[in-house]
């Protein structure tokens, strides 16, 4: 039986920032000794953020200092008083409000060089696109390259033994939509479904949509259309709706009943697709004019996702769409 882990109550960003700074104390020469597999785990982290900026960590550290929450920067890891460490930390929340941008130039304006400045975006959950963050000059360190540089400690320290765990756990729950029965899918199924059909796919985007019905996770991609009016494919968990984006000024219920219309009759030459009208037709600026009426996620016998033959499906859905554009 497992015992149980502090970071399963422990779940906040504040909480990971803690850890991060007690794990990088470790890497301070002093405690080379005292746990020198946990000191070296910590050194390996350090030259791993190094190497991300492709710079050699210096040859002998002499000095580390770190600092939470200055001038609201999660983690500020300073070695020999030379190279700053910035870490913006995340969890299930992403940047926003310019903050990368502006911690960024707080550091700058102090007396540092600029090329040694090493700035990390550091996250354990998943997130859709992460374009942002690389514009703003900062490294990329996920969950998965965390696990492998805490799987190098061989001691019995349990916080990180405990952390390490927490971390396998997430991934865990991510993988989960390749064995559990869709019907017993959570958030992580979701999120690990729409990571893997990103990375097929080799296009689109997820996020958290809000509605007062009390919101999804969704999925989005295969744009066409124009600034008049764009039309786009979108999951919304267990569905699979036809969109359309209308722009300012444009007719919408001309254009709804338009698209809704050529992709219900031309969806009969797609056996695969069972294309109907939504439940209720919206009014807005994003509006869904036709639904695939079955869930369009294939599964095996014990009702497990056939990820290859979704997949296949949702091509088909691509077909449809792209079809119609000819004769829009």
């Amino acid at each position: 039986m497992s015992t149980p882990n502090i970071f399963s109550f422990a779940t906040s960003e504040l909480s990971q920032d803690a850890f991060i700074c007690w794990f990088l104390s470790w890497a301070k020469s002093e405690y080379s000794s005292e746990d020198p597999s946990l000191h070296n785990c910590a050194r390996k982290f350090i030259s791993l953020i190094f190497k991300k900026h492709s710079k050699e960590i210096p040859r002998k550290i002499t000095d580390i200092k770190i600092t939470k929450q200055d001038k609201n920067i999660d983690v500020l890891c300073v070695i020999n008083n030379e190279y700053p460490i910035i870490i913006e930390d995340k969890t299930g929340t992403k940047h926003h409000s310019g903050q990368l941008k502006r911690y960024l130039k707080d550091i700058e304006s102090r007396d540092y060089e600029v090329s040694n400045i090493l700035p990390v975006y550091f996250k354990t959950e998943e997130q859709s696109c992460y374009s942002k963050v690389i514009e703003n000059g900062y490294a990329l360190f996920l969950r998965n390259e965390m696990i492998t540089v805490l799987s190098t400690y061989d001691g019995k320290n349990q916080i990180i033994i405990d952390y390490r765990n927490h971390l396998l756990q997430i991934s865990k729950k991510v993988d989960s939509y390749i064995h559990l029965p869709i019907s017993d899918w959570g958030w992580h199924s979701w999120v690990g479904f729409y990571t893997r059909l990103k990375e097929e796919l080799k296009t689109g985007d997820w996020d958290y949509v809000a509605n007062p019905s009390g919101g999804f996770l969704g999925f989005w991609w295969h744009w066409h259309g124009d600034d008049k009016c764009e039309q786009y494919l979108q999951l919304e968990e267990e569905k699979l709706c036809f969109k359309i984006w209308v722009g300012e000024g444009e007719d919408k219920r001309e254009l709804r009943s338009h698209w809704h219309s050529l992709i219900k009759n031309n969806s009969t030459n797609f056996s695969e697709l069972l294309v109907a009208k939504p439940t209720r037709f919206g009014s807005g600026k994003y509006m869904t004019v036709c639904v695939n009426s079955d869930d369009y996620r294939i599964t095996d016998a014990d009702n497990r996702i056939d990820f290859q033959k979704t997949v296949k499906l949702l091509k088909k859905a691509e077909y449809l769409l792209s079809s119609v554009q000819t004769v829009a």
